[in-house]
């Protein structure tokens, strides 16, 4: 008899599984991921590893807890004890049935609460329609309501799973037959691989779950709560009746409650402010200040004032006030039919002529009108189109909102200026040619002669027009994030929470890559060659470059690494495209940047040989374990079936299931949390590994044990070497060069 301790680990997953305990008294729970099940007396630990030689679950003590050890050794030694012990052959089948009955049960109950929250979220997205309507208000879209009508769960548990093993459950209990050894051991290993089955279902459906909860309340504010407090506060200044609203929203926080996975703490906190709000609307009606008055008198004419202020011709200017005058007469200006789609095309065509002249009369002009921009800055146009709340606060937004130079972080406007003014190169174009290819293009086409190209070589306008032709509407459009009903002028539709809320701020955008790097710690490690012919060294160093982010002027949801590097210098910073009224989660949208760069800048390194296993980088390892996987005999059945449907999803596109690997390994693995496979797990690590904190927090974890090991190898090796190097420098009288202080900093990291 062995005694363990409340919370004391018994087994890790991944450890070798040459013994096994039965259960005398307590509680143990098998753990994997983010799921338990509890086994009890008479229950076996560690049963699920005996077929496969390493436990697949950790198994903790949930209370005090005396077991009765059986070590085997090895599997000849395992079948030995079966042969001798019927007893244990007939308590190993009905202690490993009775665990997957309680799963499949467990499974059951979930899919239903699962479907349940999935058919009230359904429910509350048309009865928000259905109010809106009635009160002849403009309704808003939540980012997730495409994912949310389209749902289905990747896989459900096979048909005939339960009925077999109940079957199995009644036949041990009511006939107990004799059972030989090679039944036992191939039922083990049947039903050891189902239970492998299961937890993945299982997994599945706890994240569709937590993620249906998310929908209902979470702390980016982008769910149905703040959406029906949205209509709700609208409706209140209107004067009509908030009553079904108010039960609405009373029901969503109930039901959230309910569920019991969003934290207390912020369900209460928005509760409170909803409270709140109610309270001031009826104390202050619909009163509002004279600064609010003056605001509007000035919006009222915002679409002249722009125009006068960008110098547009007469006629361009006239056609864009009769297309918008009509965009206001649009119920549905989301909508996909030929009328509205073609005026759309003409407002675009519009805008971006309009928005090229006006940033030509703002370069460094000391005197731009505020509503000048509120244009160039999150491309407002009218009041009426944006809503006279959002252009309000837009108003007093504007005046002062800035980017953060030194930081890399640009407003639309201070970048076209740092273009301009020569800080900055313009963009590669949709061809991936920067300005000098682009010009070199021109005269092999012969469209320009060598002295047109020098000419325009060193003309700030051509480099500017150069931008606003081919980067910004491209990249406009792609950080909007809807390819349909796509518009460029700022709508109160796609403003679905507070603009000061949804503000994509300086200091925003510093915290979420300081947490990035935080986890990936050489996220922006640029490699050079430092050559020193004298002392006789040459060797790779590093400079951390955190990249330049560029804010375009709309409420999109999506952001986008525009280009790794500017031209072909490798000292230079990456280019991050992101909404200056971001509405989705900023910290996942550069998450997503940041892997893309690590596999854009991978390629350039590497040149023709990114895709070639015989070079050992991130992209060539990826590509071979994502085109054959099927051969991997490192990845397990389940794990195969389940990159196979991984990589449907992403289109078969290697760098796409990169990126959604490398987003589940920094949210969710960084965090202790099992969610990919051993071998994907392994190649990540190996090229972004995590920073000390991190490292700490996963060393409990057995499955980072063979990642960790490695990377302090690697990390004792780079520090040797740097040992001769500094010594080196050292006999020569030297100081060690800053390029290698730097690097030692950097790996210490």
């Amino acid at each position: 008899m062995q005694s363990f301790e409340q919370d004391q680990i018994i087994f890790n997953t991944g450890s070798v599984c040459d013994s096994f305990y039965i259960i005398a008294d307590g509680t143990v729970d098998a753990k994997s991921g983010n799921l338990s099940y509890p086994l009890k007396k008479g229950d076996i630990v560690g049963i699920q590893g005996l077929t496969t030689k390493e436990h697949s679950c950790t198994y903790v003590a949930s209370s005090d807890a005396s077991l009765i050890p059986y070590p085997f050794g090895n599997t000849k030694g395992l079948i030995t004890m079966m042969n001798k012990q019927e007893d244990l052959r007939k308590l190993m089948v009905s202690s490993l049935n009775r665990c997957i009955c309680n799963m499949i049960a467990s499974y059951n109950e979930d899919y239903k609460k699962c479907m349940d929250l999935h058919a009230y979220l359904t429910g509350l997205q048309e009865k928000y329609h259905e109010l809106a309507a009635s009160l002849r208000l403009t309704p808003k879209s939540l980012p997730f309501v495409e994912d949310l009508q389209n749902f289905k769960l990747d896989d459900e548990m096979p048909f005939w799973m339960s009925d077999f093993y109940a079957s199995i459950r009644k036949i041990v209990n009511e006939t107990a037959p004799s059972m030989s050894t090679g039944l036992v051991y191939g039922y083990i290993d049947r039903g050891s691989r189902d239970m492998e089955t299961i937890i993945v279902l299982e997994g599945e459906l706890k994240a569709a779950t937590e993620t249906f909860s998310s929908y209902l309340l979470n702390d980016d504010y982008l769910d149905y709560y703040d959406l029906y407090c949205d209509l709700y506060s609208r409706a209140a200044k209107n004067n009509d009746d908030t009553s079904e609203i108010s039960a609405m929203i009373s029901d969503i926080a109930d039901k959230v409650y309910a569920i019991g996975i969003a934290d207390r703490q912020l369900i209460d906190s928005r509760v409170s402010a909803f409270a709140a709000k109610q309270s001031i609307k009826a104390a202050s009606g619909t009163s509002s200040s004279g600064d609010d008055e003056t605001i509007k008198a000035e919006l009222a004419n915002a679409l002249t004032v722009i125009l006068d202020h960008a110098g547009t011709e007469a006629s361009v200017a006239s056609e864009f006030k009769k297309v918008i005058e009509q965009f206001k007469q649009v119920p549905d200006r989301s909508s996909t039919e030929k009328d509205v789609d073609t005026l759309r095309r003409q407002i675009t065509k519009l805008f971006y002529e309009i928005y090229r002249d006006a940033i030509h009369h703002s370069i460094n002009s000391d005197n731009i009108p505020t509503i000048v921009k509120m244009f160039l800055n999150f491309g407002f146009v009218d009041a009426t189109l944006c809503g006279m709340d959002n252009s309000i606060s837009l108003y007093r937004i504007a005046e002062t909102f800035h980017g953060h130079k030194e930081r890399g972080i640009y407003t639309a406007l201070e970048w076209f200026e740092a273009i301009y003014n020569g800080d900055k190169q313009p963009s590669r174009n949709e061809f991936d040619q920067d300005y000098s290819q682009y010009l070199r293009s021109l005269i092999k086409e012969g469209k320009i002669n060598r002295d047109k190209e020098a000419q325009m070589a060193d003309d700030m306008d051509e480099k500017l027009e150069f931008e606003l032709r081919n980067m910004f509407p491209t990249v406009n459009k792609i950080t909007f994030g809807r390819i349909f009903g796509y518009c460029p002028i700022l709508l109160d539709d796609n403003i679905i929470r507070a603009p000061e809320n949804i503000l994509t701020t300086p200091a925003k955008i510093i915290d979420t890559l300081d947490k990035v790097c935080s986890i990936d710690y050489s996220a922006f490690y640029h490699e050079f060659i430092f050559e020193d012919i004298k002392i006789g060294v040459k060797d790779t160093v590093l400079s951390d470059i955190r990249p330049d982010v560029i804010l375009m002027p709309n409420a999109g949801s999506r952001g986008v690494m525009w280009q790794e590097i500017e031209g072909m210098n490798r000292k230079t910073p990456a280019r991050f495209v992101i909404s200056s009224l971001y509405v989705e989660n900023i910290e996942k949208a550069f998450i997503r940047m940041t892997g893309e760069f690590r596999w854009e800048m991978c390629k350039r390194e590497q040149g023709a040989r990114w895709n070639d296993v015989s070079s050992h980088s991130l992209t060539s390892e990826y590509c071979d374990y994502a085109q054959f996987f099927n051969k991997n005999r490192d990845l397990s059945y389940d794990a195969k079936e389940k990159l196979k449907e991984n990589l449907k999803k992403c289109k078969n596109s290697f760098k796409e299931l990169f990126l959604y690997e490398y987003s589940t390994y920094m949210l969710y693995e960084a965090a202790g949390s099992s969610r990919l496979n051993k071998v994907a797990r392994g190649i990540i690590f190996t090229f972004c590994p995590l920073g000390k904190e991190y490292r700490e927090k996963v060393s409990k974890n057995a499955i980072f044990d063979e990642c960790l090991s490695r990377h302090r190898i690697t990390n004792g090796q780079t520090l040797h070497r740097l040992e001769g190097i500094t010594a080196k420098y050292r006999n020569a009288g030297k100081e060690l060069p800053e390029e290698f202080v730097t690097l030692q900093e950097l790996v210490e990291r």
